[in-house]
């Protein structure tokens, strides 16, 4: 069975003014990526959600999400 996932990726600056793409964990529902987009883009991140149709290989969970985008701001 085919799954469609997203995730969120943020396009940012590093102190040298170099491009820096850091992507989310995958998740199963769109409207949880683009939540999350949204809340990046309120506060001044370039935020957008990638699809890619595949399988997940564990489960997901919202902490994981929000462990990850912290360690990015």
């Amino acid at each position: 069975m085919d799954v469609f996932v997203h995730r969120v990726v943020t396009d940012t600056r590093d102190h040298r003014g170099n491009r820096l793409l850091e992507a989310g964990p995958w998740l199963v529902a769109r409207e949880d990526a683009e939540n999350w987009a949204e809340i990046l883009r309120s506060v001044g991140y370039k935020a957008h959600v990638e699809r890619m149709n595949g399988e997940l290989s564990g489960a997901h969970s919202d902490t994981a999400l929000a462990d990850a985008l912290s360690s990015m701001a």
